[in-house]
């Protein structure tokens, strides 16, 4: 189940009731086009990993203070969290970034040691403002960046339909 934040004292409830489990936070905004594309996976993988993982939606416009926190500037921003800590983050609409991502943090219950090859967080935060080959908004200015180099067809298609990006 994702669960919207209402407050930053909610946040910081679910947070720490969230114990040791992988916490993905999702900052979105109404209007931000790639944020309504990627909500449905997120949904699945919230679902997914339910008894590993607690999914948390960061309204942007209506929660400031949370926003500032982890210094977003970009949508959708996704911050990985365990035992309190930021563990990782990207800027983007990608769905398998998000579900590798997930996997690589909550993925293994098994004590045999193996983890992934990449085991240090991504060295860019979202303070740096580096914004990824993925479709994002930016928070400031409502724009949406148009170049896709490495987007899949069908998430293009999607922005194209949902007025997002013209041809």
């Amino acid at each position: 189940m994702v669960y919207l934040v209402q407050s930053k004292d909610d946040f910081d409830q679910q947070v720490t009731d969230a114990g040791d489990k992988l916490i993905v936070t999702d900052f979105y905004a109404n209007w931000c086009g790639p944020c309504k594309i990627i909500s449905p996976k997120l949904e699945e993988l919230a679902q997914q990993y339910a008894d590993r993982a607690v999914v948390l939606k960061v309204n942007v416009d209506e929660n400031e203070e949370i926003t500032i926190r982890y210094n977003v500037t970009s949508l959708p921003t996704f911050v990985f969290i365990k035992s309190g800590t930021v563990v990782d983050f990207f800027v983007g609409c990608n769905s398998e970034k998000l579900a590798k991502t997930m996997e690589k943090y909550v993925g293994s219950e098994c004590d045999c040691g193996q983890g992934t090859d990449d085991d240090e967080p991504d060295s860019q935060t979202p303070l740096e403002g580096g914004n990824s080959d993925n479709n994002v908004c930016a928070i400031n200015s409502n724009f949406i960046e148009s170049e896709q180099p490495d987007a899949p067809d069908d998430v293009i298609d999607a922005m194209e339909q949902e007025g997002v990006i013209e041809n």
